[in-house]
């Protein structure tokens, strides 16, 4: 039986009278991945920062290997070993640093330890550990200038080298292409195989099936499931997490009102097919796509940043060619960036 690195009993918190966590029991085992999957508001994000030291539990009992754990600060849990990455990625980088002082900076601001250090020795370390992660990109180059999924897999590689007991990844692979998903895979399976826990968040059914030794269902601040014995009931684990299967979900389909905006033969770069689409009124229209497949270049441009290659773009009938954002705001247009930290 696998021994546990972190134990959960009977965890609350509440902001106010709202009660986030409603006494989480849980357990998470050496040489595991441990998937926890909830719909937004379900509590998974004030968990974890209980877990990280953020915030402080209302009561229950943490132990990390069998003894009691109640960090005060983030620094007070990597120290113990329990490192995480967040969701918004600028929590877990310093954009203004070079990529070399954001994969060291953990030992850089050891006591007595980075002051002295050349700025040859960093980047050779800094290398190091980018290797490690196949991460190819110039450590010389701050963060800021990264593409977002770089910048992911930067924030991934520094947690990698703090060598944790728990590693905690939420919503990982929300920016990163299929290849790189996948070293981030093998990477995560490497250091399971090697002892280490691992705390994955996750609504993404490919990564679950990938990854997942065992499945936790959160809904309402409570744990509502947990999926132990194999093979794994990825649908059960779904039904726990919404309260209700899929096929009950009922669906009411409004009929489509006047058009809105209408795409005629856009090419949105050199060498692309033509994009023809239009968006009605009362309606909701998703755009999908893997990472580098043109969706937040088609933001940009209907957003006034990025002119198209060709093509006509109307807006409730009438020609649409905006050449900032302030033209895109009166226009009517707005845009939630995927990089809301920094672009939002």
């Amino acid at each position: 039986m696998a021994k546990a690195t972190i134990e959960i009993a009977g965890l609350t918190k509440s902001f106010g009278a709202n009660r986030v966590l409603r006494g989480i029991d849980l357990e998470l085992n050496k040489g595991e991945i441990t998937v926890l999957m909830g719909a937004n508001g379900a509590g998974k994000s004030t968990l974890v920062k209980v877990l990280c030291g953020v915030h402080q539990a209302g009561s229950g009992t943490v132990l990390l290997d069998s003894k009691p754990f109640a960090p005060r600060t983030p620094t007070e849990a990597i120290r113990a070993g329990v490192v995480t990455v967040h969701q918004n990625i600028n929590d877990g980088v310093i954009p203004d640093l070079d990529v070399a002082s954001n994969l060291l900076l953990d030992k850089l601001a050891e006591p007595g330890s980075g002051f002295f250090l050349k700025a040859k020795d960093i980047r050779r370390q800094a290398r190091e550990i980018a290797a490690s992660m196949h991460l190819d990109v110039d450590v010389r180059r701050p963060v800021r200038e990264l593409q977002l999924a770089d910048r992911q897999l930067v924030a991934i590689a520094r947690a990698m080298a703090r060598e944790p007991e728990l590693l905690i990844l939420d919503e990982p692979t929300s920016s990163l292409s299929a290849a790189e998903a996948e070293r981030l895979f093998t990477l995560l399976e490497r250091l399971r195989d090697q002892g280490v826990a691992i705390l994955y968040i996750s609504h993404r059914t490919s990564d679950i099936r990938r990854l997942a030794d065992r499945i936790y269902s959160m809904r309402d601040g409570a744990i509502v499931g947990r999926f132990t014995e194999k093979p794994l009931d990825y649908e059960g684990a779904v039904t726990a997490m919404l309260g209700q299967g899929l096929d009950e979900i009922a669906l009411d389909h409004n009929l489509p009102g006047a058009p809105v905006l209408e795409l005629r033969n856009v090419v949105l770069a050199a060498g692309a097919k033509p994009i023809n689409l239009i968006v009605h009124r009362d309606e909701v229209l998703t755009i999908t796509g893997l990472v580098g497949a043109g969706k937040t270049l088609l933001a940009n441009i209907l957003y006034g940043q990025q002119a198209p290659v060709s093509g006509e773009i109307l807006l409730e009938g009438k020609p649409y060619h905006p050449h900032s954002a302030r033209d895109a705001i009166n226009a009517g247009v707005f845009l939630c960036p995927k990089d809301r930290g920094s672009t939002g």
